[in-house]
């Protein structure tokens, strides 16, 4: 496993905007965009090469929480000490995907592999607790951001009006779906791979396909429980001043639908203007069903991380006593610190 190996890897999983906050981290200087910076690592930059073995955990960081469909499910005490003493006790066997590990397979190497059940890869020991990595093969849509100054001179020169440029095109992709055991606690998670230019119907079957192998490799019982998250729009919506809101879907009284989207400033979509003066006529109260709620992350060393939760309800679920919602998302999440931090803000807000 060379540098060059883990780059180029993080290249095909890390979202720039994600990987500069990454390599900013560790202290290391990159180029503009990730093919600049890929070139740069292949050439040998002696940078890269010193701080391989922290690469590499930045790699395996971002497989474990990074752009992931998450749920989550309560197991008793009991069931709780049985699965850790299973999880212990489990053998990770040898493979293509866990030789590698964190490095990926690379598209040309995944084709002997496309309809091969999922594989454990890895058994993963970090502070809060066990993680458990599925690999698999999975198609993406895949959408790559290029800056025009990545392009050849000319090429560069015709585009220069433009700030980016999306690349669409189609790729094999090595999946991570990844099993969370908590050191302490009782709810466990299953976060799939949902990198962006994924289809949501594709996440939803993979993450059903992740809890049907987990349930194989260890018992089905651990997953009856899964918990509930649509009480967390509400909550997260009354909880001014934890994180910002940037995306909001709510029913007002009768069958009025709105969404709101406050992505491209600082402002809150609780307290912009026009929200407080809509609701501020209303006689009844709001029911939200969508909510998108980023917050500001300080990683040391000059680097930040902004991890985003988003709960995508259904509008009907709003008159729909005990609505149910399983899934949620959650993005831009450099390592495990920033992904905690999201991800204990919406248990914050689910009842006790």
């Amino acid at each position: 496993m060379s540098a060059s190996d883990i780059v180029r890897s993080m290249r095909g999983r890390i979202p720039w905007t994600v990987a500069g906050q990454v390599l900013r981290s560790l202290d290391l200087d990159k180029s503009m965009g990730w093919r600049r910076t890929l070139a740069r690592v292949e050439d040998g930059d002696v940078q890269y090469e010193d701080a391989e073995s922290n690469l590499a955990e930045a790699l395996e960081e971002h497989l474990l929480c990074g752009e992931k469909l998450v749920r989550l499910y309560r197991v008793d005490d009991v069931d709780t000490a049985v699965l850790r003493s299973q999880i212990d006790a489990l053998e990770v066997p040898e493979n293509d995907f866990s030789y590698r590990y964190p490095v990926l397979l690379e598209d040309s190497e995944l084709h002997a592999f496309g309809g091969d059940p999922p594989r454990i890869a890895a058994k993963v020991s970090h502070p809060d607790g066990t993680y458990l990595v599925l690999a698999s093969t999975r198609y993406l849509q895949s959408r790559e951001i290029v800056l025009p100054a990545e392009l050849p001179d000319s090429a560069a020169h015709e585009l220069r009006q433009y700030e980016q440029i999306i690349c669409v095109g189609h790729r094999r992709l090595q999946a991570c779906d990844v099993l969370w055991v908590p050191n302490e606690g009782n709810v466990i998670e299953i976060r799939t791979d949902f990198p962006l230019g994924m289809h949501s119907r594709v996440a939803v079957t993979a993450a059903n396909q992740a809890q049907t192998r987990f349930g194989q490799i260890l018992d089905p019982r651990f997953f009856a429980e899964q918990v509930n998250l649509f009480p967390a729009i509400q909550g997260l919506y009354s909880a001014r001043g934890d994180g910002r809101m940037v995306e909001l879907g709510f029913m007002v009284a009768g069958s009025s639908q709105k969404l709101e989207k406050s992505r491209r400033d600082v402002e809150c979509c609780r307290v912009e203007t026009y929200h407080l003066g809509g609701i501020g006529v209303l006689s009844t109260p709001i029911a939200p069903y969508i909510a998108s709620v980023l917050w500001n992350i300080d990683l040391g060393s000059g680097a930040q991380s902004e991890p985003e939760v988003t709960l995508r309800g259904l509008s009907v679920q709003t008159a729909a006593p005990g609505a149910f919602l399983g899934d949620m998302t959650i993005r831009n999440c450099v390592g495990i610190v920033d992904y905690s931090h999201a991800r204990d803000r919406v248990l914050a807000h689910l009842p006790a």
